[in-house]
């Protein structure tokens, strides 16, 4: 007998639900993509029992007639593609005309529809896909789907299933992704009975993002303006560095008004944020990303969750740019925020805080500087962030690709090659030595002193420094309020930044040469990463088996933390992977740390002055490389409403 043989229509039904309907979720994406591409403003989403025994969406679109809506049902029945070539330029959310027939092969629908204009509607019930009653009714005009019983006729499903709120908190991640697409459209969410999430539809962007995020965290969110890079559009809203979260939970991708995920988007935007987040802590945001429809492919996954781009390098370059941009033109400083009780009926004496009306912070221009030059490897290359592209060789770098003052990323006047990064505004630096801090060539005399911070110009912050407590945090006053610095995160981060920009590591010889024991794990790492070590002001060299000597070191790095550093280097290459995107990063941080001011160390009123003025006079010294705030203001209104000066 036969072996092979044609599974039944309804089996293979069955089958594609599978791949397209897993939860109620599921079912809620497709209607809600299907009720968007109809030119819907308003749609609303009622569910009880986490959407498994009742869904109903409701929408105001065009709705369809009484000869469509039975075909919408049938596998492969689609109104947005025609021929081969609409597969290459896909605009709408719903194309493939697989979803209603999968839904309704495991479900019971109830569908109410009317077109503008219609005298009539039209009512459709099926059971497992097939329709059981047709007839006229009475309908406001656009498209209702009221489905029941998700997976009634394949019991096994079920088990598959979660309990009912975390079924419905998964849609109301699919409402939460619909309104930060389409902030032009209403959205309102109804669980059992009570109104659960709520957009205007007015196309204010910020409207979606404080329902999804919070008034927390969007008070701590900064703007990232609308940049055009390569062909494509990049806008959102992302937080503030000292603002991260534990987990990635609260990233949002969004691909030509698609939610999507995305490594690659993912990688660029935390790129954005390197040495400048608390190491373990995730930048949080809703990043939007509008390219030609060309150039992405959107049939790359059953759920249409995934996206495939013809060019990769240049949508990397154009979110990374914008998200960068964005946070240097920020003061990404802290505010602390004072919370009064609200007045209670054990205390109805209790003054009602009036509160300020929140400001979110926005993306502030930066002044381009006169010249634009180019430096090399400015964005990272993309390589190092997937891990399924085998690492590339390191190649010599110069210490000139970040400049220390504040800057703006702007794309090069020659078209984009994919061999030549992006230039970035600041002054070429790649053949100059800087006057300030000459390099001492291994050999000559050691100097009789270390300076303990590079010289740097005084300036005038307009703050007054009034001491410091714990000998750690410098306590300073201006016309706004109180500013509290971290010393040794502000003195960090200072020396951080100008270590980068040299092009050439100042260094110190030592009297002698400072022999350092190792593992031989430790050794072999080191070993794999002597070069990079070189190139971050350190001459050192094998010494026997694991040993090795350290004849030179950095100038502001103090002969006594040699062999720490020394193995915290050996530390990090032993636990680093090989796509980390900048070794010299990491090596320059650990040098920075070892030779910044430590807390606990006091200070005089001059040196207290000088580092604030510093650290107040460049807004690229907001938290130290670690990614912890190095400044935190308590603003006058908030002093005042502690000591009860205000809304008495």
């Amino acid at each position: 007998m036969a072996i092979i043989h044609e599974l039944s229509p309804h089996l293979a039904d069955l089958i594609a639900a599978g791949e397209v309907v897993e939860r109620p979720a599921s079912v809620a994406k497709e209607l809600i993509e299907n009720a968007i591409d109809a030119g819907s403003t308003r749609i609303t989403v009622e569910i009880e029992n986490g959407g498994i025994t009742y869904l109903r969406i409701a929408d105001n679109g065009c709705g369809m007639s009484a000869e469509d809506a039975p075909v919408a049902f049938r596998r492969h029945a689609t109104s947005k593609l025609r021929t081969e070539a609409d597969l290459t330029a896909i605009g709408t959310l719903g194309f493939r005309g697989e979803a209603l027939a999968a839904i309704s092969s495991v479900t019971r629908i109830d569908l109410f529809t009317r077109q503008t204009g219609a005298i009539a509607g039209l009512h459709l019930h099926l059971e497992a896909g097939e329709i059981q009653a047709q007839e006229e009714a009475g309908c406001p005009e656009g498209t209702t789907m009221v489905v029941r019983d998700l997976f009634y006729n394949t019991p096994a499903r079920m088990k598959f299933l979660k309990k009912d709120f975390t079924e419905a908190g998964y849609i109301l991640s699919v409402v939460q992704h619909a309104a930060l697409s389409h902030p032009e459209i209403a959205f309102t969410l109804i669980r059992d009975g009570k109104q659960v999430f709520t957009t205007d539809g007015k196309g204010k962007l910020l409207t979606p993002v404080f329902s999804v995020f919070g008034k927390e965290m969007t008070a701590n969110m900064i703007e990232v303006p609308r940049t055009e890079r390569n062909g494509m559009t990049v806008y959102g809203y992302i937080v503030k560095p000292h603002a991260g979260r534990p987990n990635r939970s609260m990233q949002h991708f969004f691909v030509n008004g698609r939610y999507v995920k995305s490594r690659l988007m993912q990688a660029a935007l935390e790129e954005a944020y390197r040495n400048a987040i608390i190491t373990g802590k995730y930048p949080s945001g809703a990043v939007f990303l509008e390219l030609p429809l060309g150039a992405v492919d959107v049939n790359v996954h059953p759920a249409k969750t995934e996206v495939k781009f013809s060019q990769e390098k240049p949508v990397f370059e154009a979110v990374y740019v914008a998200c960068k941009n964005a946070i240097m033109a920020n003061d990404n400083m802290p505010h602390i925020e004072h919370k009064e009780k609200k007045p209670s009926a054990a205390n109805p004496q209790e003054a009602a805080p009036v509160y300020e009306q929140q400001r979110f912070a926005v993306a502030k221009p930066v002044a381009q500087p006169a010249a634009s030059s180019k430096a090399d490897d400015d964005v990272p290359d993309l390589e190092d962030f997937l891990v399924a592209v085998p690492p590339r060789a390191q190649k010599p770098r110069s210490f000139g690709m970040y400049a220390a003052a504040p800057r703006i990323l702007q794309e090069d006047s020659k078209p984009y090659s994919s061999s030549r990064p992006f230039a970035v505004n600041q002054p070429d630096i790649q053949n100059e030595k800087r006057d300030n801090a000459p390099a001492v060539p291994v050999g000559q005399a050691a100097q009789p002193t270390v300076p303990e911070s590079p010289q740097l110009e005084p300036l005038d912050s307009g703050a007054r420094v009034i001491g410091e407590c714990f000998q750690t945090y410098l306590i300073a006053e201006d016309q706004d309020g109180l500013i509290l610095i971290d010393k040794h995160a502000a003195h960090e981060r200072i020396l951080f930044n100008k270590l980068r920009a040299e092009t050439e590591m100042p260094q110190q010889e030592l009297l002698t040469p400072v022999i350092v024991e190792l593992t031989g794990e430790e050794a072999a790492a080191i070993q794999t990463q002597i070069e990079d070590i070189r190139r971050a002001g350190f001459a050192i060299d094998p010494f026997g088996e694991n040993s090795f000597a350290v004849r030179s070191v950095p100038a502001y790095l103090d002969s006594g933390d040699v062999q720490s550093v020394i193995g915290e280097l050996a530390e990090k290459a032993m636990h680093s992977r090989s796509t980390v995107p900048d070794r010299l990063d990491d090596l320059i941080h650990t040098v920075a740390c070892k030779a910044a001011i430590k807390a606990g160390k006091a200070s005089s009123l001059t040196e207290l002055q000088n580092l604030c003025d510093r650290v107040l006079g460049d807004e690229n010294v907001r938290s130290c490389p670690h990614g912890r705030p190095t400044t935190v203001r308590l603003t006058k209104y908030e002093l005042d409403k502690l000591f009860k000066r205000v809304n008495q």
